[in-house]
């Protein structure tokens, strides 16, 4: 997050997920983030700026350099994704796409947002601002 905006959102989700009971929670950046982090949840959030209507390529980079250590090993996880963007229509949609696609060829089980978040607007993809 270079701004500041995919962190804060990072940290709702993690307020959201802490009001079910008997659920554990860890935040990490993409500089911390670990295998072991991933082997270790039930399910993941994942977030990326939106960079030119895509994935950051720090987040494309850390999939890919995890290929060779967690292919196979996490077949049923759920997941879904989020993004920020510099404006609504700047491809944080499309990065939320784009991050659930690499999920799936993990083995992740993706959802998005399956109602209208507010009046005309429905992210299905994932939650963006």
């Amino acid at each position: 997050s270079n701004s500041g905006r995919t962190a804060a959102m990072a940290k709702l989700v993690a307020q959201g997920a802490k009001r079910i009971a008997q659920v554990d929670v860890r935040i990490k950046s993409i500089t911390e983030a670990s295998d072991e982090d991933i082997l270790w949840s039930d399910g993941i959030a994942v977030g990326s700026p939106t960079n030119l209507g895509a994935m950051s390529w720090q987040m494309k980079k850390f999939w890919d350099d995890r290929s060779r250590t967690l292919w196979g090993k996490i077949d049923g996880k759920i997941a879904c994704a989020f993004s920020s963007a510099g404006s609504y229509g700047g491809g944080a949609e499309i990065t939320c796409l784009n991050i659930l696609t690499m999920l799936i060829n993990y083995g992740f089980l993706v959802f998005g947002v399956t109602d209208y978040a507010g009046a005309k607007f429905s992210p299905h993809y994932g939650a963006i601002t």
